[in-house]
């Protein structure tokens, strides 16, 4: 039997009027790539900061691992094994790229005797290793994303949250990052989580989709099945216009 990793029941958010988040449930299964599909507005991201407790849920209840993630603070639940990364690039300015990576390392599920070589080896996973003295705020956008994730990594997360990993990049960036991240799923065993609107990428790096419109599930199912569902079409189309017959 498949061993339910993430456990999300009724995850409800409201900011005033605005209902972000209406009562969403999802069970992500250890060792799967899950994309969250959605067009801006859906409530993806606001989603990412309820599973991670950035911003406090109203209602519903999330479970990690058989344990409760609710009212748990952010570096309590990258203790528990979830790492995430987010949609703007939040380097540590001043530190290195190597010291930024060393940063992530600091957590209780770290056990290395040498955390200087452990950190060089996954700026070299990620392609960075050449740019480990270098200060964090001169890299590219590209290579910040790939900052972004080594740092998440140095946490040893069970779970992998990546917010639009290929935002702002060109198409040879954006196919480094995706081997990249087969390469984790493959080698690490992790389970990763992922929000995406390049399309194309998207759906062939992931194995199951949740797509999401007006804070709500509209659909989830295997890659082909979504692209071709009527909610999603109109979600990111809309509707068509109705024919105007002329008399």
């Amino acid at each position: 039997m498949s061993e339910i990793l993430l456990d999300v029941r009724d995850l409800d958010k409201r900011f005033g009027g605005l209902h972000a988040v209406k009562n969403v449930s999802m069970k992500i299964v250890r060792g799967e790539i899950v994309g969250i599909l959605g067009p801006n507005g859906a409530g993806k991201t606001t989603m990412f900061n309820l599973l991670t407790n950035f911003i406090p849920p109203d209602g519903g209840s999330v479970i990690f691992n058989g344990q409760s993630l609710r009212g748990v603070k952010p570096h309590k639940i990258v203790s528990r094994g979830v790492a995430r990364t987010f949609q703007l690039c939040r380097p540590f300015v001043g530190l290195s790229v190597l010291e930024n990576v060393l940063v992530g390392s600091l957590g209780p599920r770290v056990h290395h005797h040498d955390l200087g070589e452990r950190a060089m080896q996954l700026l070299s996973q990620v392609g960075l290793a050449a740019k480990a003295q270098t200060p964090a705020e001169l890299l590219s956008y590209g290579d910040l994303r790939r900052l972004e994730i080594a740092r998440a990594l140095a946490a040893e997360p069970e779970l992998l949250m990546l917010d639009e990993p290929f935002a702002g990049l060109g198409s040879s960036e954006i196919e480094a990052i995706s081997s990249l991240i087969r390469t984790l799923h493959k080698e690490k065993n992790l389970t990763i989580l992922l929000i995406e609107h390049k399309l194309r990428e998207f759906m062939q790096l992931v194995s199951r989709v949740i797509a999401m419109d007006f804070g709500e599930v509209i659909a989830e199912g295997l890659p082909a099945d979504i692209v071709n569902h009527p909610r999603v079409i109109e979600a990111y189309i809309g509707k068509q216009a109705p024919t105007v017959v002329e008399s």
